[in-house]
């Protein structure tokens, strides 16, 4: 597990905890009929947006959340250039006995096109096409999480509107009014805490895993590439040092892209 994304999570929960207790007690801020709204318009929401397949993904999309990234940069370049000092001792078709032994499916099907003595205008294109279907895969996993960012908070509103309603029919009662307030406002409260805590974090994230993945597949390309041409293993080390140096700003960069990257997500959705 990622310690950064749970420790985010468990820490704005407990200081938001403190923060409640601190005013009062917290049973003031738990309705279930307001939970119910903003739960079940949110989950509705997303059934109508998004097709089933990608809602069964969800507990898989929770877990990559939250799980910790398997492939590094610095790990990727050991694993290219121990097969380079392999393919240049034993040639192309030794690479095969190496397969099973890797880790990522990405760089056993590039080590496979090798084995396989696949031109190299070919292995270029085959894996630009699996780097760009996966990066297309990832994000619209995103967009279920920025959907839901983006519902909660109206059903919060719709929620404290069905509140309101409520009271006024019960103005005879002017005892009541304060707390029919409070419990309309609850559903505001749950929508905008869920969005803002949990699911627009959860797409950023996401976000963010992508832009890695792609960056190190492409990393995996061209060493793949390397290889197939015959360069020396030193060389192809020394190539992929620069992805190494860049994995940290590939980050910063998944942080100013978010604009363009939504913009991306919403077209991919409307597609559906």
């Amino acid at each position: 597990m990622e310690f950064t994304a749970f420790l985010g999570l468990f820490s704005g929960v407990l200081l938001i905890l403190w923060a409640v207790m601190d005013q009062g007690a917290l049973a003031t801020y738990w309705d279930v009929a307001s939970l119910r709204i903003v739960l079940g318009g949110t989950v509705a929401a997303l059934a109508i947006s998004h097709k089933g397949a990608l809602l069964r993904r969800l507990p898989r999309l929770v877990l990559r959340v939250f799980g910790r990234s398997r492939m590094k940069a610095a790990r990727v370049r050991d694993s290219l250039v121990e097969l380079a000092h392999k393919a240049r001792k034993e040639g192309l078709l030794s690479l095969e006995d190496a397969i099973e032994d890797l880790e990522d499916d990405f760089m056993k099907d590039a080590v496979q096109l090798l084995a396989d003595a696949t031109p190299p205008e070919q292995i270029r294109e085959i894996l630009d096409n699996e780097i760009a279907h996966q990066s297309e895969h990832q994000s619209r996993g995103t967009a279920l999480f920025r959907t839901a960012g983006t519902v909660a908070p109206a059903f919060g509103m719709i929620g404290t509107l069905i509140g309101l309603i409520q009271m006024l029919t019960d103005l005879d009662s002017p005892d009541h009014i304060g707390a029919g307030m409070a419990v309309a406002l609850t559903t505001t409260l749950y929508g905008t805490l869920l969005a803002n805590l949990l699911f627009i974090p959860m797409a950023n994230k996401l976000d963010e895993r992508d832009d890695e993945e792609v960056f190190l597949r492409r990393m995996i390309r061209d060493g793949i590439l390397g290889i197939q041409e015959g360069l020396n293993p030193r060389f192809i080390e020394d190539k992929l040092n620069t992805y190494v140096t860049k994995e940290a700003k590939v980050k910063e960069a998944a942080v100013e892209r978010q604009p363009e990257l939504e913009d991306e997500r919403s077209q991919l959705a409307s597609d559906d």
